[in-house]
């Protein structure tokens, strides 16, 4: 069976200066990973944010602002801004436009279409590593899912609809914060020991029409006063896997 090739995304795609444009046209785009040797998984993406470094109130980048931190956030378009919050989940940006502006993309959620059960997976071993956290206990590895037996059913329905969500599911976490994902930025890589991309974005070649395109102001960002309001999240009408 041969397995048809699509498109990645390359660099001339995220170097743009346009990020709420950018984020705009990853609707429909797919997210893929090749993490640890579990396969591939991914799917469709369904919801974005877009963030505009030092204009931008709700931005790590506002004010030009540059901590340990955030210092992946400043590299030019078509690398991986990723870190952690509310000490538990990893969030998955892509940054865009030129180096030091510190723009970027968060990819909200995704529908989740390849290596769904490797998704499942992930899930099942970080809520049995949390709740064995707390009694001192080490288990590896999860124990498998039968989705046909009804159990995990409800863990699908919400695996991937969310921020922190979709980063368990596709096995992203602080290891992948900086590296490349487009061919392009790999000259740039200083690990020479991976030969290929472990987080990709492909064009599918599905056009999503501007109309089936919601445009709202973004979730969790009060804190950045008039900002807070802009219109600068992007979910795709009707999709079950957005967020909220």
């Amino acid at each position: 069976m041969t397995v048809k090739a699509f498109k990645k995304l390359d660099k001339s795609f995220y170097i743009r200066e346009d990020t709420v444009k950018i984020a705009k046209e990853l609707i429909g785009k797919y997210l893929l990973t090749d993490i640890g040797g579990d396969g591939i998984t991914g799917g469709k993406i369904v919801e974005t944010e877009a963030y505009l470094g030092a204009i931008d109130k709700a931005s790590h980048g506002y004010g030009n602002r540059k901590t340990e931190r955030n210092k992946n956030l400043y590299k030019e378009g078509g690398y991986a801004y990723v870190y952690f919050i509310y000490g538990m989940y990893y969030l998955f940006n892509v940054t865009t436009g030129r180096q030091n502006y510190a723009d970027a993309v968060l990819i909200r959620a995704i529908e989740p279409e390849i290596g769904i059960d490797i998704m499942l997976k992930r899930k099942e071993n970080k809520t049995h590593k949390n709740k064995d956290r707390g009694r001192g206990i080490d288990r590896g590895n999860g124990r498998s899912i039968n989705r046909g037996n009804g159990k995990g059913i409800g863990s699908f329905n919400r695996i991937t609809s969310g921020p922190g969500l979709l980063t368990i599911a596709l096995g992203i976490d602080l290891r992948h914060n900086g590296i490349p994902v487009c061919e392009n930025n790999k000259i740039n890589n200083t690990d020479k020991k991976k030969n290929g991309l472990e987080i990709w974005l492909e064009d599918r070649n599905i056009n999503i029409p501007d109309e089936d395109i919601i445009e709202t102001p973004r979730i969790g960002v009060g804190y950045a006063a008039e900002h807070a309001l802009l219109p600068y999240r992007f979910k795709l009408k009707g999709n079950r896997w957005v967020s909220r």
